[in-house]
């Protein structure tokens, strides 16, 4: 992009004096537009309609880009609506080292401290507000917010509206009244990822179901290969992946206290054997004090040997552009949050892998789902998982709804299409071959006490028991009922063991 067109084109010229760079992608383009010819329109129909966007871009896409310019350009603070305390903490990091001055409203604050924020906002010394819906609902500040002229208000990761809402987030549900209250004309939302069902939902909560104009950027992500690997042992199978995968590595798990289980277990098992960079795993939470987490993130971002084991808090637009492999231990809500988490991975374009895992075990996520909603977005996760048939990257696009141009990438797509998928659980073979050769020759105790003094296999008591009993759970194994072999374990006859259906 030459001198010549930042001249005349006055969005390069602003992106370029404003932010370094040299041009807007099309997409980026067409959102600041919008944005800015509504900040500028009288509410007259057509016009005032393109006031009311629903942004979907894919990870790396450049989202915050186009709330970013606008809020430099137009008169009136903008205000972004984050799900989780550290996304908040990196804008407010990124936004400082871009020149601006941002204020955040969080929990916690004095009356004194949050005075004094209005007093900025009202002498015009702030072009950025960032706030979650909790702290933004509490009477003090929803009552004040029209004081402020807002100009622009962003609702970030507006997945999470659909995904949270309806479950331990109801604060989701009355986004509608903080744009009420702050009586802003421009309103967007933005995600990366969307079904048709989470958009019209989307629209729904924050738009009141009056209609919002709608930009979708193709939400495919050529530079990552997808993959899916059956395993009756989670952990052990991260630590595998690790191993063979490239480094910086974000794991992801389901719960708090599983992120601290798993980076001590990597920690303690990678040092046994002999990784050199055994000490680089270090895992986040929601659950980490503010400076537990600010130390973690600075860690993290500076890290080329880093591996992350993680809750979602981590996934939602916290930005390292090297990031090499996305792990997923326990399978994700959506497969909005799977895409969304998995595009941490290769933000600097370069070729990146996202594996997912699988087992028997996925049973009981089905069941802990808090509603029948929450149990299909499940299910249709799991379904791609252990799909070997099909193109993940064309499955996980049919599932938000796109239509692609049936155009692969050059560079390697994903396991299925690689000839590597497998439905069997990555332990199986090894675990029902040692019966095979062994017929009706161990109880399960037994059993367990053989398989832990194998040489070839680092498990403890524990790990074959479970290993075993999942196994068994399955049909992959079974109990003899013959009385001259009372309580050995068999292999079945061929068709016999097989996952029950779903």
């Amino acid at each position: 992009m030459n001198d010549e067109s930042t001249r005349t084109d006055p969005l390069n010229g602003a992106v370029k004096d404003l932010f370094g760079l040299s041009y807007l992608y099309p997409y980026q383009r067409l959102v600041v537009a919008n944005i800015l010819e509504a900040a500028g329109a009288e509410e007259d129909g057509d016009r005032a309609g393109l006031g009311r966007q629903i942004v979907i871009l894919p990870t790396g896409a450049g989202k915050s880009l186009c709330f970013q310019l606008p809020a430099a350009l137009i008169g009136g603070p903008t205000l972004v609506i984050y799900p989780i305390l550290g996304l908040m903490a990196d804008q407010e990091r990124r936004l400082k080292e871009r020149g601006f001055s941002p204020v955040v409203f969080r929990g916690g604050q004095t009356r004194e401290e949050r005075e004094e924020i209005w007093e900025k906002l009202r002498r015009g010394e702030s072009a950025f507000i960032i706030a979650n819906p909790e702290v933004l609902l509490s009477p003090r500040i929803l009552s004040r917010l029209g004081e402020i002229k807002i100009a622009h208000i962003v609702i970030d990761e507006a997945h999470c509206v659909s995904e949270w809402g309806e479950s331990f987030r109801p604060s989701y549900l009355e986004i509608g009244r903080i744009i009420e209250a702050a009586a802003a004309p421009v309103v967007t939302a933005f995600t990366a990822t969307a079904s048709a069902p989470v958009l019209e939902k989307i629209e729904r909560l924050i738009f009141g179901g009056g209609g919002a104009h709608r930009i979708i950027g193709n939400p495919d992500r050529a530079n990552i290969t997808y993959a899916a690997k059956g395993c009756l042992l989670r952990d052990l199978a991260v630590r595998d992946l690790l191993l063979e995968n490239q480094r910086p590595a974000i794991v992801f798990c389901s719960s708090r206290t599983g992120t601290e289980k798993l980076a001590r277990y990597l920690r303690n098992e990678l040092w046994e054997m002999g990784a050199p960079w055994h000490g680089e795993v270090r895992f986040y939470h929601a659950g980490l004090s503010r400076e537990e987490k600010k130390e973690v993130e600075g860690w993290f971002l500076h890290n080329g040997e880093a591996v992350l084991v993680s809750t979602c808090a981590f996934g939602l637009g916290i930005d390292k552009a090297d990031v090499r492999t996305v792990i997923h231990r326990d399978c994700p809500p959506s497969v909005e949050a799977y895409l969304q988490e998995s595009g941490r991975a290769g933000r600097d374009g370069e070729q990146s892998r996202a594996i997912l895992l699988f087992g028997p075990d996925d049973e009981d996520t089905l069941r802990r789902a808090r509603s029948g909603a929450e149990r299909i977005r499940v299910s249709r996760l799991l379904d791609y998982a252990r799909d070997t048939e099909h193109c993940r990257r064309e499955a996980l696009l049919r599932l938000l709804d796109y239509e692609g141009d049936g155009v692969r990438p050059e560079t390697p797509c994903c396991d299925v299409c690689q000839g590597e998928a497998g439905a069997a659980f990555r332990e199986e073979a090894s675990v029902t071959g040692f019966f095979r050769r062994n017929r009706r020759a161990y109880t399960l105790d037994q059993a367990v006490s053989v398989l832990t003094r194998q040489e070839t296999v680092r498990w403890t008591g524990k790990d074959a028991r479970l290993a075993l009993e999942r196994l068994m759970a399955v049909g992959k194994l079974r109990v003899s009922r013959n009385p001259f072999w009372k309580d050995k374990l068999t292999v079945p006859s061929r068709g016999r063991g097989t996952i029950p259906p779903q």
